[in-house]
């Protein structure tokens, strides 16, 4: 089973609580050249997650300098286990852009601006395992199932729709008649916000169409 992947601009971030990520999730974490320490809490929670954080320095100044190697290196861990979902850790919005592009090729991809964001409601799980026999998901049964979630919600008077992420994957389990995955209609729900039709801010859906 391959990690999820957690990839940290501490240098955008700044605290960061080590001890809250779960298990089977990889820890990329991306320091400036200008940041010269850490606290020592911090450095004793990076030893207990041993070979699943990797601390990569980046050497000299530049504009962006640390944003281009989250970027090669998220390029690196897709194309070596593409199905594990990958989350950028940053409040940079420059980030958005690639991101939108990556779930379109149907990459599971997000970005929080928070530890909270990136293992809360939308937590890192482990990549999960295939269900069952049967047949894996394609891309053109996400295509099929994006269609149908957004002419849900078109179709959905505005008052009438839901308000918080969790209340709006109920709807859409209950859509489709609990047979798809929590984990792909979460999957889902970023998609749409991904290509700006929705918008979230602590749990809370603004509704773009």
């Amino acid at each position: 089973m391959a990690d999820s992947v957690l990839l940290v601009d501490y240098e955008n971030i700044g605290k960061v609580d080590l001890g809250a990520v779960p298990a089977g999730v990889r820890v990329p974490f991306f320091f400036g050249a200008s940041q010269k320490s850490v606290p020592t809490g911090f450095l004793k929670a990076a030893v207990k997650l041993g070979e699943r954080f990797v601390q990569i320095d980046i050497e000299g100044q530049g504009k962006n300098a640390l944003d281009f190697h989250i970027a090669f290196y998220l390029g690196e861990y897709l194309a070596r286990s593409p199905q594990s979902p990958c989350v950028i850790l940053s409040r940079d919005k420059g980030f958005d852009p690639l991101i939108k592009h990556l779930v379109k090729r149907g990459f599971a991809v997000r970005r929080a601006n928070s530890m909270a964001e990136a293992l809360g409601s939308r937590a890192l799980p482990a990549a999960a395992a295939p269900r069952g026999q049967g047949r894996p998901a394609t891309r053109s049964d996400n295509a099929a199932l994006l269609a149908e979630a957004r002419h849900l919600i078109e179709g959905t008077q505005k008052i009438r729709r839901p308000r918080k992420r969790k209340g709006l994957v109920a709807v859409l389990h209950s859509h489709f008649s609990k047979k798809v995955p929590e984990r792909e209609l979460q999957a889902l729900v970023d998609e749409l916000i991904a290509r700006g039709e929705l918008s979230e801010s602590n749990g809370a859906i603004t509704y773009h169409s």
